[in-house]
């Protein structure tokens, strides 16, 4: 059995995790602006927690895996850049923490890849070789398999950085020093500044909304707000445009969409899908769309995988 952690920017998900399967899961706030440090105590008790509740001791565990956002050295088991989050994570070693307070062995990765490994492994993609993965959360989380191998690259950024493809060379400026990232115009955190900068937001149902996130654009646009179909059009589009980055970068057979995005699924994919297929230069035939049964769990699976392969 392995222990599997996926420190997210807004929660900490922790699973225990047997032959592909979730034995038990919890979770805890991530508080991620406090940094990492200051929630390893915490991760650690609830592990032990959740190892009594299931009936389990730590010397029936094989391995801990654990996912966070960033560039991942996965060799070096340390975060190498990291974004918004956990601010004094980069450098840290997750190896001796680990060592001094389990005693067991660690990988660590980046979060897009556990999840596309994960549910290539066991989940929706199952048994599929080449993919790619697009997740929407906070940020556009991306990565890639090719010929059955994940994609890392000399320096850990190969294929993780999907959502910071350039979209618009006029676009905004993003978080990550770039100019007209697909995030900084599409991802969860920037949508209350473009929904602002839409001339009739005054007038629309966004306005007066507590939060504007993806669930409450869709849903004003299926109400008929012009603001928020002009926005879920641009959405579309941008997302589009990554979609198609990814497909002519990395040549998959299938796309997989995972995240909270996925909630309006019926109306998302089918404009995705209209749209890829017609601007993506794929004439051996069209790429398959799928979508992530259960994102929360994807992570945990796909870190629990790779601690069974270095057995």
């Amino acid at each position: 059995m392995n222990i599997a952690v996926d420190f997210g920017g807004t929660n900490i998900k922790i699973g225990l995790v047997e032959k592909g399967a979730i034995i038990s899961k919890t979770s805890i706030s991530a508080q991620s602006d406090t940094g990492l440090v200051k929630r390893l105590p915490v991760v650690k008790a609830t592990i032990h927690e959740l190892l009594a509740q299931s009936g389990y001791t730590i010397s029936e565990c094989s391995g801990i895996g654990m996912a966070t956002p960033g560039l991942v050295d996965t060799d070096n088991q340390t975060i190498l850049s990291i974004n918004d989050k956990y601010a004094d994570a980069i450098g840290f070693s997750f190896f001796e923490w680990v060592s001094g307070a389990f005693s067991l062995p660690l990988v660590l990765e980046n979060d897009a890849r556990a999840a596309l490994i994960g549910e290539t492994a066991y989940g929706v993609a199952q048994g599929e070789t080449n993919a790619v993965l697009m997740t929407f959360g906070t940020g556009i989380g991306t990565a890639a398999i090719i010929n059955d191998q994940i994609l890392r690259g000399r320096h850990y950024q190969a294929g993780i950085l999907g959502g910071h493809f350039t979209t618009n060379i006029n676009g905004p400026s993003c978080n990550c020093g770039n100019i007209g990232c697909l995030e900084a115009q599409s991802g969860s955190w920037a949508l209350e500044h473009q929904a602002r900068q839409h001339v009739d937001f005054m007038g629309s149902r966004l306005a007066h909304a507590s939060e504007i996130n993806y669930l409450t654009i869709v849903e004003a646009a299926r109400a008929g707000d012009r603001t928020s179909i002009d926005l879920l059009e641009d959405l579309i589009s941008n997302w589009s445009a990554g979609i198609v980055n990814l497909i002519h970068a990395y040549d998959p057979d299938v796309v997989i969409l995972s995240g909270g995005l996925m909630k309006s699924k019926k109306i998302i994919v089918p404009l995705l899908e209209e749209r890829v297929h017609r601007l993506a230069w794929t004439p051996w035939g069209k790429v398959r769309f799928m979508v992530a049964d259960d994102p929360d769990t994807s992570v945990l699976l796909g870190v629990s995988r790779l601690l069974e392969r270095k057995r």
